[in-house]
């Protein structure tokens, strides 16, 4: 296992300290790789964009 770098670690923080301050709930997973990573940072995306379609449609109701 290679070890994340002081930035990586600080990127991490910031990430779920933003997803807590808007009342998001997410769950921490352990990253095996930076394919890894890459891959669970797209599907975060995926799943916020997927938030924001669902929070505009209930505003326009």
């Amino acid at each position: 296992m290679k070890r994340a770098s002081p930035v990586q670690l600080r990127q991490a923080l910031d990430a779920a300290d933003g997803l807590a301050k808007a009342g998001v709930r997410f769950v921490c997973v352990p990253v095996i790789d930076e394919a890894d990573a890459m891959n669970l940072a797209s599907q975060a995306a995926q799943r916020l964009e997927r938030m924001a379609l669902i929070a505009e449609a209930q505003e326009k109701r």
